[in-house]
């Protein structure tokens, strides 16, 4: 699951318990796989291919792989 809003060019990467970003935004837990205009951060189950990935949740994403990976 993805978050996203209509008032902004990004989307974000959830936490495992999906009420908040990796960069620590608040979602609503509602899912809304169409378009639709809102200005609150709710889920979608598709990557948003129109929008790009938050550069702090990419970079948390990233560092948590690492921290995985090195064990």
């Amino acid at each position: 699951m993805y978050a996203k809003s209509s008032s902004t060019p990004f989307y974000h990467l959830l936490t495992e318990g999906k009420d908040l970003t990796l960069c620590g935004r608040s979602v609503v837990p509602i899912v809304i796989d169409r378009p639709a205009k809102t200005s609150s951060l709710h889920l979608t189950s598709d990557r948003p291919t129109d929008l790009e990935l938050c550069k702090e949740c990419a970079r948390i994403d990233q560092d948590q792989a690492s921290d995985e990976i090195l064990g």
